[in-house]
């Protein structure tokens, strides 16, 4: 018996050294009480009346455990504190209630919740058995990171929160983490915007950013910290006609405050506050787009993107045929472009079109879909007529007609389609130049204040984006990471349950970015203050969500409700970040210098 009780002791010394190797010790596993590990079981811990004046222990804060028998460290959250004075340790009642500071000297009771555990190098969840009357102690940040199993390298997106302040470890965002897509939910005021700020502003891992902005917040981010960049600016088609790249490019600049440059052919490179910009006055050509404009816009119905394909097929077989009888010959898909490439637009192909062309002939023609004007060599193409012969044609139901005309009228109203003096963007040859890269969208919502037009000019550019991420991908030719940051997500991936909302669309984007794009050096960060509005797949995909202040029943429907009290309330910057890596771990985002 002696020699196991010197053994005994032995072991709990090496536990309080080792304990002390790793942080300050405050307490020990209570002894009046069996110390279960199960789920949802609280560990029992008590604090000397001295430890406790010298711990400022809090709900919330991280405590460790170094138990006797096995050489395991159990990472804990404070759950509970209890107090109490000497006599409600005996269950005495004083008739008078006189000042005596001696009976409070008792010891404090607090309730442990056991989050992981290490053994050697292992870390894994608590299931080892806890020893009483081993030490309890606060570890210091280096074990705190370790045991949550936070990389050792990333992106640091804040300061972990214990027991109601900061301490010097960080939660940080590794490729891996990234390429697994994260998701922040938060109510307005939160922090989103600047948690996607610090992330943009960080170089501690190489990265490129493909950023969606809708106010201009990351463009005048970007601006403020001098740096060199690429403005993707979706421009819309106005009255005042603005015809050239240096008529959209002097219209960006009076907005920033800046100075051009240069002008070229692709684009215009201004001078801001130190910061080169080079601007791609943007615009989606209707006709390279025509056969697959379904895809690029969810808000079009499922039956409607079902006969699109075959309406446009229909449409212009009717104008190649009466052309034959003009030209005496089928024309070619190039005389066919450049007749129409620069000229087609939502509203045209619901009306008609006129072209100066010369056909060398005094003859005049009227046919159906077409007439020329040797007089004034004008070629007028009823493409309008067309179209609505061609739905005809194939039986399409009137309520599907009109939601099919409702659409292309809106889309021609948005003006976001073939506009005088844009360029294409093209994401090889801008990234090879710049790692950062802004689709300023606040042209397109100061001019239409649409959300239809908005996520149009986003899922044609994320098609494109994507499309060079694969190609890359099949040449087998590296990639490095680019994180596509959007906020507002739910207006580009919205619930598809409504009837004007294509489930396939919405859904099928999300799935080439999302699902595919991992190992195409693609990291999706979404960040919406309605997660009641955003598609279910993206809470899915998203395996890192960093949740701020919100609502109780979004807390609820995310698994949070335990972080109700922290969460409903907490100030901008504090969350709750989990990931494929981590649990719940408390954190304070942090904006860099």
């Amino acid at each position: 018996m002696e020699d196991l009780v010197r053994g005994l002791e032995k072991k709990l010394n090496e536990a309080e050294e080792e304990a002390k190797k790793y942080g300050k010790v405050i307490g020990r596993i209570t002894r009046y009480e069996t110390v279960s590990v199960e789920d949802n079981e609280l560990v029992g811990v008590d604090i000397a009346f001295e430890d406790y004046l010298d711990s400022d222990v809090k709900k919330g804060q991280y405590l460790a455990i170094r138990s006797i028998i096995k050489p395991v460290i159990m990472l804990g959250q404070v759950y509970s504190i209890t107090r109490a004075d000497v006599l409600a340790r005996l269950g005495l009642r004083e008739l008078t209630y006189p000042k005596d500071p001696t009976t409070i000297i008792t010891t404090t009771y607090v309730e442990l919740k056991p989050i992981a555990e290490m053994e050697g190098d292992k870390i894994r969840p608590p299931v080892s058995p806890i020893d009483p009357q081993s030490p309890v102690f606060i570890p210091n940040p280096d074990l705190v990171e370790k045991i949550l199993r936070i990389p050792s390298n990333g992106i640091t997106i804040g300061k972990i929160f214990s027991g109601g302040e900061e301490i010097e470890a960080y939660v940080r965002l590794d490729e891996y983490t990234l390429r697994h897509h994260t998701l922040i939910v938060g109510t307005t005021g939160s922090g989103k915007t600047t948690l996607l700020k610090s992330i943009i502003a960080s170089d501690e891992i190489e990265k490129s950013t493909l950023i969606f902005d809708r106010q201009r917040d990351f463009v005048n981010f970007l601006i403020q910290k001098r740096k060199n960049f690429a403005v993707v600016m979706p421009v819309v088609e106005e009255a005042n006609h603005k015809i050239s790249i240096q008529d959209h490019a002097m219209e960006f600049a009076n907005w920033y405050g800046c100075d051009i440059i240069d002008v070229k052919s692709d684009g215009a490179y201004v001078k801001c506050n130190g910061s080169e910009i080079f601007v791609i006055p943007y615009s989606i050509n209707f006709y390279d787009n025509l056969t697959n404009f379904h895809r690029i816009t969810p808000y079009f119905t499922s039956r409607a993107s079902m006969y699109w394909e075959a309406i446009v097929e229909k449409t212009f077989d009717l104008i190649k045929y009466n052309l034959y009888e003009l030209l005496k010959r089928y024309p070619s898909d190039n005389e066919l472009s450049g007749l129409l490439r620069y000229r087609l637009t939502p509203g045209k192909l619901l009306g008609n079109l006129k072209i100066s062309y010369d056909l060398n002939t005094t003859s005049s023609l009227n046919r159906d879909y077409i007439s020329y004007d040797p007089k004034s060599k004008t070629l007028e193409l009823r493409i309008g007529k067309a179209f609505h012969e061609a739905m005809k044609q194939l039986d399409i139901a009137s309520q599907t007609r009109e939601a099919i005309v409702r659409t292309l009228k809106a889309y021609d109203n948005y003006g976001i389609f073939t506009v005088p003096g844009s360029v294409e963007f093209l994401p090889d040859k801008v990234f090879s130049l710049y790692d950062d890269v802004v689709v300023d969208l606040s042209w397109v919502m100061d001019k239409s204040a649409s959300v239809e037009a908005v996520a149009t000019v986003a899922y044609k550019i994320l098609e494109d984006f994507f499309k060079w991420k694969d190609l890359l991908y099949k040449k087998k030719q590296e990639s490095r990471l680019t994180l596509v940051i959007m906020d507002e997500a739910h207006e580009y991936f919205p619930q598809t349950d409504m009837e004007n909302i294509s489930k396939d669309i919405v859904e099928g984007l999300m799935n080439r970015i999302m699902r595919l794009g991992r190992v195409r050096g693609i990291g999706v960060i979404l960040a919406t203050h309605v997660p009641d509005d955003l598609n279910p797949l993206v809470i899915q995909l998203s395996n890192t969500k960093v949740i701020m202040r919100n609502e109780t029943h979004v807390l609820r429907r995310l698994g949070l409700d335990e972080y109700e009290d922290f969460l409903r309330h907490a100030t901008p910057g504090l969350g709750i970040v989990y990931s494929i890596s981590f649990s719940e771990v408390p954190i304070r985002t942090v904006l860099r210098d």
